[in-house]
């Protein structure tokens, strides 16, 4: 029985991914945002901040590609020394995506990344700035670990949900080291630079 199961499984997997949305050698645009939900010694529970994160991606086969991802983070309610303050901060995140559904409307993924970026500390009010916010500002990693899904309203177009868990670390400073841990739901439009039009040709 349950070979019987998981066969059917494979088998409907395997129709599915027949007709797929996604095709090797495709190009695609995407522009995306979060809340940044979460909390630590440094700054209160719920939602902090946010980030911009647009990005390239490019398949390396039919349902594997590569992201390259920009982001902008900031977050806000932090104290430093005391000083209500803010941190803005920019990353380059590569990252890996495979799909497991990959149809004409729609795609499941999970997806890990890992990059490198800048962050600066700044005091709410700048006649307060200090040297500790200069202290921590440096440069940070980035880790992500995420499943989503995109949905397309047409061959071109579509929109794209992930549920990543990131992970946001000084490694400049010697006075903090976790910047963010926690989950970011992203919402974002996606659009493909190739269509299957363009392909054949």
């Amino acid at each position: 029985m349950k070979n019987t199961l998981f066969l059917s499984v494979l088998l409907v997997l395997g129709l599915l991914n027949g007709f797929c949305q996604s095709k090797k050698n495709d190009l695609k645009l995407t522009v995306a945002a979060l809340p940044l939900f979460g909390g630590s010694e440094d700054f209160e529970s719920g939602i902090n901040g946010y980030v911009l994160k647009p990005g390239i991606g490019y398949f390396i086969s039919d349902n594997t590609s590569i992201e390259l991802n920009f982001s902008y983070a900031t977050l806000n309610d932090l104290k430093v020394g005391y000083i209500a303050s803010y941190y803005n901060s920019y990353a380059f995140i590569p990252t890996l995506r495979n799909s497991f559904v990959n149809n004409e409307k729609a795609r499941i993924f999970a997806e890990i990344g890992f990059g490198l970026g800048t962050i600066k500390y700044e005091a709410n009010n700048a006649n307060f700035r200090n040297e500790n916010h200069e202290a921590l500002s440096g440069g940070i990693s980035v880790l992500n670990i995420g499943i989503g899904a995109n949905y397309y309203f047409n061959e071109n177009f579509g929109l794209e949900i992930v549920i990543p868990y990131i992970s946001s670390n000084n490694i400049t400073s010697e006075n903090t080291n976790n910047l963010y841990a926690g989950i970011g739901p992203t919402i974002g439009l996606t659009y493909k630079l190739n269509s299957k039009k363009t392909r054949q040709e």
